[in-house]
């Protein structure tokens, strides 16, 4: 085994950001296979870190961990490259509608953000009370119906 090409777990998981449980759990669950010493020890080549941090990378983004699997490992279950092709392509497509439907949610959280920081950048001055009764003319109060946000940081309306 050449140890110079090679890394440990707790290197791997440095240069990732991550923890070396994450890494096990990775193998546990099928995603990547370890070269192992006698001794049991893991080694990591190039392409096992670049492995580990596509893993990482749909992980943290919110991809469920069962697609992940899936992408991954279901080229191996088909007999022909186009098998696997159609059944991975369907994977990613299905996987893309997911992010886009994602990043038009983000946009619209993104636009909802910058309108309620801007509206609240209007009582930084304010001494009323911060509520509805305190402060019956307040920006915010007058932009609920326009900021789900503003709803969420205004108190609710008790009747």
């Amino acid at each position: 085994m050449d140890n110079g090409v090679l890394k440990k777990i707790g290197e791997v998981a440095e240069l990732l950001g991550t923890t070396p449980r994450t890494l096990r759990f990775y193998e546990e669950e099928g995603l990547i296979f370890t070269q192992r010493t006698a001794g049991g020890t893991r080694y990591y080549s190039a392409a096992d870190i670049t492995r580990f941090n596509a893993i990482l990378r749909l992980t943290n983004l919110g991809v469920p961990l069962h697609l992940v699997k899936a992408i991954a490992t279901t080229r191996k279950q088909y007999a022909t490259g186009a098998e696997s092709s159609r059944a991975i392509h369907s994977l990613l497509l299905s996987l893309q509608q997911q992010v886009n439907t994602q990043m038009a949610l983000l946009t619209q959280l993104t636009t909802d953000l910058s309108f309620a920081t801007t509206t609240l950048e209007s009582c930084f001055h304010c001494g009323n009370s911060p509520t509805r009764a305190g402060c019956p003319q307040c920006k915010v109060n007058q932009c609920l119906n326009t900021s789900e946000l503003l709803n969420l940081i205004w108190e609710q309306e008790v009747n």
